[in-house]
């Protein structure tokens, strides 16, 4: 069984593995400008994608990245009604599908960022320049694990979600329900 999993945004990417073995199948991103679409166009392209890749790589199930609210209230919006359009899709094509809070996929994939307390008692962590330190080390884990050299912390993302799900989420394709 093929899985599809999602680091779903306007700018994300998507991973496909076979889920019984673990195998990476293919991976890519894709990117939906603030210059060249509105919102809404930007969320009917990656509905229209997610179904080309569930239909070109026999997907039974699918995991996306779950929101959380930080700091930018519009930008939670605006994943929420991505995440809305996407599980529609899922829920009318009766297809199986499943939320991954980052902090799993991260502790799965050792691509957690230092603690709040290990930064306020200054533990040392390297530089990163303009990256979050999860995306640094999710780059890092798919270069060590998968020899996949990419600058692309969304495509990094994706692959680890992907593999958080075919190694943790135990998927029983007879029941129909969310994971």
């Amino acid at each position: 069984m093929n899985i599809l999993a999602l680091d779903q945004a306007r700018n994300g990417a998507w991973s496909v593995y076979e889920y019984e073995t673990g195998k990476l199948l293919a991976y890519d991103s894709f990117e939906y400008s603030y210059t060249k679409y509105t919102y809404a166009q930007a969320v009917m392209n990656i509905e229209a994608l997610v179904a080309e890749l569930i239909d070109k790589y026999n997907i039974s199930a699918v995991f996306i990245e779950d929101i959380q609210l930080r700091v930018n209230v519009q930008a939670f919006k605006k994943l929420a009604q991505l995440q809305g359009v996407l599980v529609n899709y899922f829920e009318k094509n009766d297809l199986l599908y499943g939320y991954i809070a980052p902090a799993q996929w991260q502790g799965f994939c050792k691509a957690r960022g230092r603690s709040t307390k290990e930064l306020k008692d200054k533990v040392k962590s390297l530089e990163y320049g303009d990256k979050k330190e999860s995306k640094v080390l999710s780059i890092q884990f798919v270069k060590d694990r998968f020899g996949i050299e990419t600058d692309n912390d969304n495509i990094a993302d994706a692959i680890c979600i992907g593999l958080y799900a075919c190694n943790v989420i135990n998927i029983n394709p007879a029941e129909k329900e969310e994971t």
